[in-house]
């Protein structure tokens, strides 16, 4: 009893701190690009009109995701709601990812999300409110569900139907891939508790709130307006293939090779003591191909090939390289398919089944959209990859009682480290960004920044300079104590 209320103070002294790092961090973030769009007089004008414009200027801004612009424009002029919005969200995330990848390692590996992932996600949704608001919250609110349906199937204990209602209603209008698969998580786990023959009542709620959601989202005329060069669908094979070899596997498998190298080394401890010895290398010597493999196809990348984050291409790749590592990307999925088929059996280990699902559904409707493409649009995809790796370190683990300590505590020494090093960059981007923008000829005169922050892959877009505002900064750098709570300036 004193150990568990030991861990319920631990565990509650960690959240607290994670959401005092983040908030923190939200104030360090440098509006790039899109804030800007929807701090404006163009975000003002989209308000007032339903969100949608036939003005070609307004791109794919003009939509039907209500939620994620309208919090986007209140993020943007309050800093203190902005703070509070980024630290719940994330720090929800953190929580949910603890909760369904089981206790052990969880909470650390959670904790390891934001620094260990690719640096497109970091910069793209961690460090962009535009990016931020429209891609993590969707995926939280769906985990959230997800969670109170596991904790339903195991206690019986129901929380308030209404609940995965408004879960759904709210998730639904931010991205639009989130919005349909909602529809698909609510069929599911409403065929699954049919299936376990409980009461489908928390799946009924969830599926009616994403289907009331779905409606509104797509009532919206802009999906209806078809001279909006922003957006491009395609149902071409050729494209769908050349999209795959050039752009999606790289983000969906080969640039997340921290998480592909865990997932093939747990394999290898699970496999070395569960398994007899024929059936053991079946699996192990796949696994250690894909560790080298990955290892070494990043490194070359990388020393190799510029990958340019503001617009997400390999610039100069060479076209049988995309080739092979595709088709290696192929056979690693149907390795891992299987090798999860085969390790975790049973619709006790749905969950992990469900997750591996996610991560290739999440990626489906990318092979049809050509325009945009960004590393955003895969990163709820990636989140459910991530939790399929901290399940199988977990179940690792398990066989190796002795090893678990010592993991443990060298991810809390990375986690603390990397966690610290990423405040102490944006400290000083933050700093000599201040320093930068307060310049006559940026803000009296439109010119061009003339420097980037020190730390440039920490800053959306990669800092591109053309990317700030003088408008805004005119305005941000001569804010009053009250304008830190809201500041009513649409310029």
């Amino acid at each position: 009893m004193v150990n568990n209320s030991n861990h319920k103070v631990i565990s509650k002294f960690i959240f607290l701190s994670i959401y005092l790092y983040f908030f923190i961090i939200s104030f360090l973030i440098i509006p790039v690009g899109d804030d800007f769009f929807w701090w404006g007089k163009p975000g003002h004008f989209l308000l007032t009109h339903n969100f949608f414009s036939t003005n070609p200027e307004f791109g794919g801004s003009s939509n039907g995701r209500y939620l994620g612009n309208l919090l986007e424009i209140t993020m943007m002029h309050s800093e203190i709601l902005a703070a509070v919005i980024y630290a719940s969200i994330i720090t929800l995330f953190i929580w949910c990812i603890w909760q369904l990848a089981g206790k052990h390692l969880s909470l650390v590996a959670a904790l390891s999300f934001f620094t260990i992932i690719q640096i497109g996600h970091i910069q793209s949704v961690f460090l962009w409110f535009a990016g931020f608001i429209n891609y993590l919250p969707p995926v939280v609110l769906m985990l959230t569900y997800l969670v109170l349906l596991e904790r339903y199937i195991r206690t019986d204990k129901q929380n308030l139907p209404i609940i995965n209602f408004f879960l759904a209603l709210a998730g639904g209008l931010f991205i639009e891939h989130m919005t349909l698969y909602q529809i698909f998580v609510g069929l599911s786990s409403l065929a699954l508790l049919l299936y376990l023959k409980k009461t489908v009542r928390p799946a009924l709620w969830y599926l009616t709130g994403a289907i009331i959601s779905a409606i509104i989202m797509f009532s919206n005329q802009s999906y209806y307006h078809t001279t909006n060069e922003y957006r491009e669908v395609t149902f071409n094979l050729d494209k769908y293939l050349s999209n795959f070899i050039q752009i999606t596997h790289f983000w969906i498998i080969t640039f997340n090779y921290v998480v592909i190298v865990t997932i093939c080394l747990a394999i290898i401890l699970i496999s070395w003591r569960k398994f007899s010895k024929t059936t053991k290398w079946y699996l192990i010597l796949p696994a250690s191909g894909f560790i080298i493999y990955y290892l070494w196809i990043n490194i070359y990348l990388q020393n190799n090939f510029k990958i340019n984050y503001a617009n997400y291409q390999i610039k100069h790749l060479e076209p049988n390289l995309a080739i092979v590592d595709s088709w290696v990307s192929l056979l690693f999925l149907i390795y891992l398919f299987g090798a999860t088929f085969f390790i975790f059996k049973g619709i006790n280990n749905l969950k992990v089944q469900f997750c591996l699902f996610s991560t290739i559904a999440l990626c489906v409707p990318f092979f049809f959209i050509t325009s945009p493409i960004f590393v955003r649009e895969y990163f709820s995809s990636l989140v459910f990859f991530f939790i399929v790796g901290i399940i199988y370190l977990n179940k690792a683990l398990t066989y190796y009682p002795a090893l678990f300590k010592g993991v443990k505590r060298l991810l809390w020494l990375i986690v603390i480290s990397s966690y610290g090093l990423v405040m102490s960059m944006m400290i000083a981007n933050y700093q000599t960004n201040l320093k930068r923008v307060d310049n006559h000829d940026f803000l009296r005169e439109s010119k061009t920044l003339k420097q980037k922050v020190p730390y440039p892959n920490y800053v959306a877009l990669n800092d591109m300079l053309i990317m700030q505002s003088p408008e805004y900064w005119h305005n941000r750098l001569n804010y009053q104590f009250n304008d830190y709570f809201y500041n009513k300036q649409y310029k």
